[in-house]
């Protein structure tokens, strides 16, 4: 069996290298050069010399910042979009049938209850159409008694409706406020109050909630322009609360003009951020800075994609209150493409019927946060064949085989169709391009989706940046890095803490940024504008990052995310907690570093499931139920012997090896108030959730 086994495989190597090719992306990314270069003369004692796009010297730079600055805005060429797309489709959406409780097996075997969502036919909305619901909408607005630079709040789920919604604002010379639909009420009455906006745009299911926030003065009365059925019997009592589609009605039979903005420095929206501490931040754009953004990442993002394809398609599925979403649906709108909505529990089969939205879009490109990406290594890895079948040895000596060709610079078409092929389907089979952002991903998750799927890279970007920023080159298979500036981006590094422009072999500092994509300010915060944007016109972006030998960024984390323990020693807690993800105990985005000013030592909080720990215990020769296993002594200290490995493994330092761990059967999301919308630890919230519990693990020992 052996001796056959080594004869299938000698066949399988010899028909791969027979077929293999040079891989043209890997390849042009090698022969590219300085991806990012310093402008000479630029530095300062505490900062690096200013970094800008390889390919760009002082007059290419001005003048594509003036150009895209003060170019046609986006309301004035999404109606030119509109015009050329015409009849063709421009929206797809799938309606909700029914969802049903439902047990099915986890990646471990084990059986659980589920919720199973169930679609009826997908449904087109057309360029022409589109543009009329806009159109209608806007003027809808102005029938209502709202004027132009009147605030509008849209505080809803991704749908096409939102899209409609924020172009049928900005037909009027209004100005959209977004915000979440994870947000929590203390954050949601804030931003209402400090927006005073006229109407708010949202579910039905939120309406009344919004009432009673209302009736009780947490909130200044105001317009709900609701999507949706409304709950029976709700009494609206003297408030104004009307259908989305009846505006658009409305909208159909008014003589208004149309009032797009034509002076770019208009405010376009007031984007409000979910912020890991404090109140949230109203991040401001004009219309230019928007454009601006949009421009930049479109000329890199189109790169990354390849030239359009008739037919091809993207599918939204991010909240659209995230400039990121907003920004890459708007780039596909603009390509000609087809634009699908879709949510993050439905985007592959598990928990959606017929099929999830990657087979039912089949797009070509799709962008997520590191732990959309690592639940899509853990769907295909749920589907391997069991570990010592001959299946999984072919999948395993396959992917070694394709790794290696992939760094020598070459493609494997024969390992792609035989082995590779079967899975990717999982995102449609058209997939050409994957970008990661809202933090780093891990190398052992952006190196198996290279090789599964193909091209997997990541960026780097901000709101008030329009995500302007960096994005790794198509063929870069480079990992923890985030690629090259956009062409419009001025970056430089400024000194802090213990990062400095001057270490090597990477310098390293706050990543500052300038560029005509730049927002204005944080709306009705004086202070904190002056905090973040210095008298240079630099962003200081709170990101901690270094330059590569080539030029290429590398992003470390964030700047309140260093804490210092009693010994002075900085621990970079974002960074650590990527690194214990990866321990067999840690679910995804289920990690928090612990950092006491008076202890020389870290704990962490560590989220864990049932399939993880029996399946720990059974190697460890633990005998326990769950979830008692828990608080088992025998289990904890073994658990927390697993998590020092895990940093041995990476070669850390002692002082950021844990020395107690808790783990816990819990959930953080956005829902209930632990992670942001972009799924980043809010810190704050955590500490108050287990004050006893980290009390405890940070008690002096005797």
């Amino acid at each position: 069996m052996k001796l056959l086994e080594t004869s299938l495989f000698s066949l399988m190597d010899q028909e791969n290298n027979r077929r293999m090719v040079p891989h043209e992306d890997i390849q042009r990314v090698w022969q590219y050069g300085a991806q990012n270069n310093p402008l000479p003369g630029t530095e300062t004692n505490n900062a690096s010399a200013i970094y800008r796009h390889c390919g760009i010297n002082d007059e290419k730079h001005e003048k594509i910042c003036r150009e895209w600055y003060y170019g046609d805005n986006m309301p004035q060429r999404f109606k030119n979009i509109c015009e050329r797309g015409g009849s063709r489709n421009a929206f797809g959406y799938r309606p909700l049938q029914r969802t049903s409780r439902e047990v099915l097996k986890d990646t471990h075997g084990v059986e659980r209850m589920y919720t199973i969502n169930y679609f009826s036919e997908t449904q087109y909305i057309n360029f022409d159409t589109l543009w009329g619901y806009i159109t209608a909408f806007g003027r809808g607005l102005v029938e209502l008694g709202i004027q132009p630079n009147a605030n509008i709040a849209i505080y809803e789920e991704t749908r096409w409706e939102w899209l409609a919604t924020i172009y049928g604002i900005w037909s009027q010379s209004m100005v959209a406020c977004t915000v979440y639909a994870t947000l929590g009420e203390d954050a949601l009455a804030y931003v209402f109050r400090e927006t005073a906006s006229a109407a708010v745009v949202c579910s039905a299911k939120s309406v009344p909630s919004l009432l009673q926030m209302m009736r009780g003065h947490v909130i200044p009365p105001m317009s709900i322009i609701y999507i949706g059925q409304l709950p029976p019997d709700l009494d609206t009592g003297t408030y104004r609360v009307i259908s989305w589609y009846h505006v658009i009605d409305n909208g159909r039979i008014s003589e208004e003009p149309l009032r797009i903005p034509t002076d770019n420095d208009k405010l376009a929206f007031v984007m409000y951020t979910s912020g890991t501490t404090g109140d949230p931040k109203g991040v401001i754009h004009t219309h230019g800075s928007l454009v601006a953004g949009v421009l930049a990442c479109a000329d890199c993002l189109n790169d990354l994609i390849g030239p359009f394809q008739m037919g091809e398609a993207y599918c939204v599925y991010l909240p659209l209150a995230h400039i990121f979403e907003f920004g890459i649906a708007n780039i596909f709108l603009a390509r000609g493409s087809l634009v699908g909505f879709g949510t993050p529990r439905t985007l592959l089969d598990t928990y959606a019927r017929p099929h999830g939205d990657y087979a039912e879009y089949k797009p070509v490109f799709t962008i997520g946060v590191p732990r959309v990406f690592d639940t899509i290594k853990k769907t295909v890895e749920a589907q391997l064949a069991p570990r010592g079948s001959l299946e999984r040895r072919i999948f395993e000596y396959a992917f070694h085989s394709r790794l290696k060709a992939l760094k020598s610079g070459m493609e494997t078409p024969y390992w792609n169709e035989v082995v590779f092929g079967l899975f990717r389907p999982i995102l449609g089979g058209k997939m050409r391009t994957m970008l990661s952002a809202g933090g780093p991903i891990s190398a052992p998750t952006q190196t198996f989706l290279n090789v599964v799927f193909g091209l997997m890279v990541q960026g780097w970007g901000l709101t008030e940046t329009v995500c302007v920023g960096t994005k790794q080159l198509r063929g870069d298979i480079e990992t923890i890095v985030a690629g090259q500036q956009e062409r419009s981006c001025e970056m430089r590094l400024l000194d802090v803490d213990e990062y400095k422009h001057t270490d090597t072999p990477e310098p390293r500092g706050e990543l500052l940024l300038r560029g005509p994509f730049l927002f204005k300010g944080y709306y009705k915060q004086e202070q904190l504008t002056r905090e973040a944007i210095d008298e240079d016109g630099w962003f200081h972006t709170g990101d901690v990052g270094s330059i590569t030998a080539n030029g290429s960024l590398r992003i470390i984390g964030r700047v309140k995310a260093l804490a210092k323990n009693v010994l002075g020693e900085y621990i970079a807690m974002e960074a650590l907690e990527s690194m214990y993800a990866h321990n067999v105990l840690c679910m995804p985005n289920g990690v928090c570093v612990l950092v006491h000013p008076a202890r020389s030592y870290i704990c962490a909080l560590v989220l864990t499931d049932e399939a993880k720990v029996v399946n720990f215990a059974r190697e460890q020769g633990i005998e326990c139920s769950y979830p008692d296993i828990l608080c088992d002594p025998e289990f904890q200290r073994k658990a927390t012997e697993s998590m020092q490995a895990t940093a041995r493994k990476a070669n850390r330092q002692k002082f950021e090896c844990v020395r107690h761990v808790r783990f816990i059967d819990d959930e953080w999301t956005p829902e209930n108030g632990i992670l942001t919308a972009a799924g980043k630890l809010k810190r704050r919230e955590i500490d108050k959730r287990y004050a006893d519990v980290i009390q405890l693990l940070f008690v002096e020992e005797s």
